[in-house]
């Protein structure tokens, strides 16, 4: 098995530099957008049509087993057949948050950038007068 390239790079950093509190903010950064990163993929791959299929034929599955080692042979009951649509739907619904709250952190840096922009211009005009 390969090795993890980010994992060598930071253990050779971590040979080479004591440990400081700059140095462990650098690995949390690259740590939440390794999560970050492993979170959207899921998401994903979570919001298609074929996990939700693949998610109720394995439910199914267990189902089966169970009832065949314990004698029931009752059908499945209909929550169960509605999880695979509902994980499909609670996806989407992460996704469009998470489309949403990019929106709002870009709009919120436009806006403090024209702010700042702002007075900078009023700054330059008192000099002016």
């Amino acid at each position: 098995m390969a090795a993890d390239p980010v994992v060598e790079y930071w253990a050779e950093i971590m040979k080479r530099t004591p440990i400081s509190p700059e140095l462990m903010a650098q690995w949390k950064r690259v740590m939440d957008h390794g999560i970050e990163a492993w979170s959207r993929a899921l998401s994903e791959v979570m919001a298609t049509e074929e996990f939700a299929q693949l998610l109720g034929t394995s439910i199914e599955q267990w189902l089966a087993a169970q009832a065949s080692i314990t004698g029931n042979r009752a059908q499945p009951p209909a929550h169960a057949t509605q999880l695979p649509a509902l994980a499909a739907q609670l996806s989407r619904i992460e996704e469009r948050i998470a489309q949403i709250e990019e929106r709002i952190a870009s709009s919120a840096e436009s806006a403090a950038g024209a702010a700042s922009a702002q007075t900078a211009r009023r700054g330059r005009r008192r000099r002016a007068a």
